[in-house]
């Protein structure tokens, strides 16, 4: 199986782009599932990207590409990324090497809530598992070995710092959401010193979230409006909550900060005046992706764990050839134990058994080797054989450091066996 990912990212495709997909991409994901070549999948849709990982057969994708596209008018223009180039765009998203604002740990949560979920509705597989926890682990290598995370301010920080304001005690604020987004806007606002704050939420939530969150609770939005100076969207479901016509008996200067990838306020609202609105699409112009020295060391960092997972996963994909080689040898091992004679064995008898297994194992290669040689195929033979057996020349391969090795299934050495 190999790893197939989907992307699409604000940098490339746009902020508008990936909002249009992202409110469709778990229906066309659930159709995607149901082709016998995906075994398994995880999708990661943040307000900057949507990102589908496949553990999947199909070498080509264009088959998968089309099952995708099918639940969208207009087709998205993916990325695509297959294979190592797969692994190390998920490495880079997971360390905020992608991110509008680099470094930023925002995505490693949203990665880590998407493999959860994935794994508790049975929709990841092993490789996918090994994948992203990698990826995460490396990206807190990232957190930890520079200070990208300190100085790559979050989306949160960058919308609040571009706002006109001269005194942020001085401020009054409503939160409209209390999703994810809720609670770095609160706090956020609270390192800037803003004491008072109250949240609305139409779903009915503000009440639990302003009790847990020491703040109040505004259930009447147009009510809330028009005593807060600015006003913090992070709400996200789809269409406009604040729009021209409820703000038309709303006096005095807002300000407007829409965190939803799926816009809460109308632009139209940014016209009216004595109003700033800021909204992601200002907050992506605003932001750069100077390339430092920490950038370079998490670059580093990032290609360090590609490196090793990449051997991981090469090292597990063959677990199931040395199970089954295993099964079979000690199956044959089992029936000739069961032939053994039911009394005190002798040492010809113990060499009988010994040959007569030798010759069952040696039956398959000894047969391969003649149909290898009729059809003309003797040096891809031998060669299978050189690492297979270690018998040839076995360039490349110390003999020592095989009989030192140990088996990846059962852990166990050649010097084991002398104690079984």
């Amino acid at each position: 199986m190999t790893l197939h990912v989907f992307s699409l990212q604000h940098d490339r495709q746009g902020l508008s782009e990936v909002e249009r997909i992202a409110s469709g991409i778990d229906e066309a994901v659930t159709q995607l599932r149901k082709s016998s070549a995906v075994a398994g999948s995880v999708v990661l849709s943040t307000c900057n990207r949507v990102e589908v990982l496949l553990d999947t057969d199909e070498p080509g994708a264009a088959d998968l590409r089309t099952v995708l596209n099918a639940q969208f008018d207009t087709p998205p223009a993916w990325d695509l990324y297959l294979g190592e180039a797969a692994l190390g765009h998920l490495f880079r998203v997971a360390a905020g090497l992608e991110s509008m604002v680099v470094g930023e740990r925002e995505i490693a949560g949203q990665l880590k809530r998407a493999l959860t979920d994935a794994r508790e509705a049975g929709e990841s597989t092993h490789m996918l598992n090994i994948a992203i926890d990698d990826a995460l682990r490396t990206s807190r290598r990232v957190s930890h070995e520079t200070t990208l995370e300190g100085a790559g301010r979050s989306v949160v920080s960058e919308g609040l710092d571009l706002l006109e304001v001269a005194d942020w005690a001085k401020l009054s604020v409503l939160i409209v959401g209390t999703g994810a987004y809720a609670g770095a806007v609160l706090a956020a606002l609270r390192r800037r010193g803003v004491a008072n704050i109250a949240v609305h939420s139409a779903s009915g939530r503000g009440e639990r979230f302003a009790a847990s969150h020491d703040v109040a609770d505004q259930p009447d939005l147009e009510a809330g409006i028009a005593i807060a100076d600015l006003i913090v969207t992070c709400r996200g479901r789809g269409g406009h909550v604040i729009t021209p016509q409820l703000l038309s008996e709303v006096a005095g200067p807002k300000i407007f900060l829409d965190l939803s990838l799926a816009r809460d306020v109308d632009p139209e609202v940014g016209q009216r005046e004595e109003t700033q609105l800021i909204d992601l699409a200002r907050i992506q112009e605003a932001l750069g992706s100077g390339i430092d020295e920490d950038t370079r060391r998490a670059g580093a960092i990032v290609n360090e764990g590609i490196a090793e997972t990449l051997t991981k996963l090469r090292v597990r994909a063959v677990d199931p050839a040395v199970v089954g080689l295993r099964e079979s040898v000690m199956a044959l091992v089992d029936d000739e134990v069961a032939r053994l004679p039911q009394r005190e064995l002798t040492h010809e008898d113990a060499a009988r058994s010994l040959r007569r297994l030798a010759t069952r194992l040696l039956h398959v290669p000894s047969t391969r080797a003649r149909l290898a040689a009729e059809q003309g195929r003797t040096a891809e033979y031998l060669r299978a054989m050189e690492h297979l057996y270690g018998i040839g020349e076995q360039s490349g391969i110390d003999a020592d450091t095989l009989e030192q090795d140990v088996c990846p299934v059962t852990h166990l050495g050649v010097s084991d066996l002398e104690h079984s």
